[in-house]
């Protein structure tokens, strides 16, 4: 099998998926572009492992393959991967693959950053133009020689190119009330987020703002709190060397002992088990 590789340690348990595989390169901190979070870029020729059952990411895959015989399955529809096409795969949707040995293939796992949108839609195929077979194969030629930061360069360009395809209509766009809730929450994590701060951000009265907000998103304020810290610590677990001390701290809780309680009760495992997880391919 013919990658270029730089080993990082993995996790995996239920619905999150570690970016990081055998085959890829970690680009440094810092570089990919401003406008998401590049976790790994990779090419490899496929052999009979790439076989996988409901896998799915709090990261979004952008795959590309230069030859034909992989595919991936979501909603009853198979999407073949072939170099007429970029296939985007945002966070949260699930879908099983499968290929036959020898197609070449090609991946960028990222989040968008933030992520204040929702995907209005599950999978999207977008045609490959001369520019975006052109920047792929750049990609593929800095992978090949290991260049990280300048692999996470050219999948930073690719990835500006293909999302350029997405008209406004393929996500859902949040109330710019929620929005900008939504953006001081996740600024605060490491701090006090009560009710009577959310309300004062909302404009609106403590009782009015909790109705509101439950309307609007079908969560409590407090669940929703709860859930956006786990998310981010489990980010936090899977893509840093942060202690859990560490994560437990920037996530907003006083102590490990009260974070792990609150981690098992919403990723079904303490932090500790979460970050060692077991290897996914």
């Amino acid at each position: 099998m013919s990658a270029r590789a730089l080993f990082v340690p993995k996790t995996d348990h239920h619905l999150w998926h570690n970016p990081f595989t055998s085959h890829g390169l970690k680009p440094p901190a810092g570089e990919g572009g401003d406008s998401f979070q590049i976790h790994e870029c990779g090419w490899l020729r496929l052999g009979a492992g790439w076989n996988h059952r409901g896998v799915c990411s709090p990261y979004w895959r952008l795959y590309y393959d230069r030859t034909p015989g992989a595919w991936i399955e979501s909603g009853g529809r198979r999407y073949p991967l072939t170099p007429a096409k970029f296939l985007l795969v945002p966070d949260g949707v699930v879908f099983d693959c499968g290929s036959r040995p020898g197609a070449e293939h090609m991946w960028v796992h990222f989040s968008l950053y933030p992520s204040l949108t929702e995907a209005g839609a599950g999978i999207v195929e977008i045609p490959a133009t001369r520019l975006g077979r052109a920047l792929a194969r750049e990609l593929q030629r800095r992978i090949e020689k290991g260049q990280a930061a300048a692999a996470a360069h050219a999948g930073a360009g690719l990835l500006h190119l293909v999302l350029a395809e997405l008209g406004p209509e393929w996500f859902t766009a949040i109330p710019p009330r929620l929005s900008k809730l939504y953006r001081w929450i996740q600024h605060e994590l490491g701090g006090e987020i009560s009710n009577a701060l959310l309300a004062a951000q909302a404009g609106l009265s403590v009782e009015a703002f909790i109705r509101w907000f439950k309307a609007a998103t079908g969560r409590t304020p407090a669940a929703f709190v709860a859930e956006r810290r786990i998310r981010e610590a489990c980010r936090r677990l899977a893509f840093s060397d942060d202690s859990i001390e560490q994560v437990a701290e920037a996530v907003g809780f006083a102590n490990r002992h009260h974070f792990s309680r609150v981690f098992k009760q919403h990723a079904g495992c303490g932090p500790a088990q979460f970050r060692r997880g077991w290897s996914h391919p």
